[in-house]
């Protein structure tokens, strides 16, 4: 009883864009499939999921069938890793060993893409320098607290000032601020209930 066996990466889902996809590479590749397979003509253009495993069995037979399918496998997982990137491309270039080390250092804890894309952005901030800022805020805060204590103190020396005023004013001329407090009181609720007439 024949073993049916699935070639296809798990990554790779049998549809129309993904079949697409592997017409095209296979199409690139098609002389040197002849070759591979000894002439055995491969219908790319109608391929299906059985034939496809069928030629990756008939590839499996040789070395460089073996390289080839290698091969279409990780130009698949590139296609897949690049559709995912959203707007991200792969770069690949070579970089001075000190300044990769450099470049390491500056990333400390974040990712060297990340570290990369500041950079260029000119957004960038090495850890020693987020640590001076969040050193620099939390001085600035104790400051303002200060300034903030220093700011009630007075007005409580004020209002303790004023109440000390006027307990030794004389019992007539705190009746006469009384009496003022109360009627510019019942001035201010008059015009309250004036406003809230509709």
């Amino acid at each position: 009883m024949p073993v049916n066996i699935d070639y296809k990466p798990k990554t790779f889902e049998w549809n129309t864009t993904n079949i697409a996809w592997l017409k095209s590479y296979l199409t690139q590749k098609s002389r040197l499939l002849n070759l591979i397979t000894d002439g055995v003509g491969v219908d790319i253009a109608n391929i299906n999921l059985l034939q496809f495993n069928g030629l990756c069995t008939l590839l499996e037979k040789t070395a460089e069938g073996r390289e080839l399918r290698t091969k279409m496998f990780k130009a698949w997982r590139s296609k897949k890793s690049r559709d995912s990137n959203n707007g991200k491309k792969i770069f690949t270039f070579n970089l001075d060993v000190k300044a990769g080390l450099q470049l390491k250092k500056l990333a400390d804890k974040r990712t060297i893409n990340k570290t990369l894309e500041d950079i260029i952005y000119g957004t960038f901030q090495s850890e020693e320098s987020l640590s001076l800022q969040a050193k620099q805020l939390k001085a600035q805060k104790k400051i303002e607290k200060q300034k903030l204590q220093e700011q009630q103190t007075e007005e409580e020396i004020s209002i303790r000032f004023e109440v000390k005023a006027l307990a030794t004013q004389e019992k007539s001329e705190l009746i006469r601020i009384i009496l003022k407090l109360n009627k510019q009181l019942k001035m201010f609720e008059e015009r309250y209930q004036e406003r809230q007439k509709p």
